[in-house]
């Protein structure tokens, strides 16, 4: 699929904004509200949303299903539930991903047995996105094994890979080993510590911000400063 979706969606709005709606501590009306709010307050600033098991847990996947339903033709959906079962389990998940109407997955690599995972991916039309390096500092062993990850991911040719925008020198290895074939996406901006644009200078293709910008009192004043920065970094 090559993200085709997202990268349109990227190009009309000018942006490499992906929001994490990884919401932890509101009531039920709260967390409807504030949905409602961001869905419909960034829909020019912001080209994907990615939904996590906070979401999938507290709301289930039949509310998840209807957001993506009235979005999809705003946003382009990608489901961060890190797949890293077994073959078979990770496909049948797939399945259900692609039912509640998502254009990506994202899976670990380390568990290997994905090339059957990448194949059905293909034939369902979704996007996979695999993780080379997270963006915490207790992930350590990613570092034993980034190199292997790397290499993998071209091996069975993903959509993308997540690289931690708190890690530019791991960004750097990444878009040299991978080129432009595999697309970088680095979650950990502000909250983290990485600063807007930050990835993007680096040589990631899209940022991942969850927490400063879906708990603030003013999301969009805080989405149009990361665009700013991004286009910055993009375009001079």
């Amino acid at each position: 699929m090559s993200l085709e979706e997202l990268w349109r969606r990227a190009h009309e709005k000018k942006s490499r904004l992906i929001i994490a709606l990884d919401m932890i501590g509101y009531s039920n009306q709260e967390f409807e509200e504030k949905v409602n709010l961001l869905m419909n307050t960034l829909r020019e600033l912001v080209c994907g949303i990615k939904i996590g098991l906070p979401m999938l847990i507290t709301k289930g996947p039949e509310y998840i299903r209807q957001l993506i339903a009235r979005y999809k033709n705003e946003y382009y959906f990608i489901a961060d539930l890190k797949l890293a079962d077994v073959p078979h389990i990770n496909e049948y998940v797939l399945h259900n991903i692609k039912e509640m109407g998502f254009n990506a997955a994202i899976t670990h690599l380390f568990q290997g047995g994905l090339r059957g995972l990448v194949k059905l991916a293909d034939e369902i039309g979704v996007d996979i996105i695999g993780i080379v390096m997270m963006s915490h500092e207790g992930s350590v062993l990613f570092v034993k094994v980034f190199n292997e990850l790397l290499e993998y991911a071209k091996l069975l040719k993903v959509d993308g890979v997540v690289v931690g925008a708190t890690k530019p020198a791991y960004i750097i290895k990444a878009r040299e080993i991978l080129n432009k074939d595999i697309a970088i996406f680095s979650p950990g901006i502000i909250y983290q510590g990485a600063e807007p644009g930050q990835a993007i200078r680096a040589g990631a293709d899209f940022e991942i911000i969850g927490r400063a910008i879906v708990n603030s009192k003013n999301p969009l004043k805080i989405a149009k400063e990361v665009v700013l920065a991004e286009r910055e970094a993009l375009y001079g």
